[in-house]
This record gives structure tokens, C-alpha cells and sequence, in this order.
């Protein structure tokens, strides 16, 4: 198997083995919640994944949306 760009997946792609994602606070309540989500991909089938990315694309985009409108949201 291989990843995009032709790179070989690693021996944990390929065993189905948990992938660890380090999630670094961010100080932004909505932004850390949104990336919290990530370390549920080892709990879900991958063919779920990508609902999970796509609520984490959209929570993200929100808040991004709303940076600098002074709604104090993300706080």
C-alpha cells in the first residue's frame, strides 16, 4: 500500500496498529475541542474518518471565521 505521493505506509499504517496524534493546547477553547476530536480516529473505522476530518474542517473554519470579531467565543 502506499500514501499519497507514493510514499509506503509504515509498518503501523499497514498492521491497523493506533497512530498517536499529539494535540498541543492552543489557549482557544473552540480550536482545542475541535482538535481533540482527532484522537477519536483510532476509536472509528477509517471509512468514518472522514466525517470525523470534516466536522474538525468545519468547527475550524468557524472559528476562524469568527477571530477578530470580538465575541469573545473562543476564550
Amino acid at each position: 500500500m502506499t500514501q499519497p505521493f507514493g510514499q509506503p505506509l509504515g509498518a503501523a499504517e499497514q498492521q491497523g496498529l493506533p497512530i498517536s496524534v499529539p494535540v498541543q493546547p492552543t489557549g482557544d477553547t473552540r480550536v482545542d475541542a475541535a482538535l481533540e476530536r482527532l484522537q477519536e480516529l483510532d476509536q472509528v473505522p477509517i471509512e468514518e474518518h472522514a466525517e470525523v476530518f470534516g466536522d474538525i474542517h468545519a468547527r475550524l473554519t468557524s472559528a476562524l471565521g469568527d477571530a477578530g470579531s470580538g465575541d469573545g467565543a473562543g476564550s
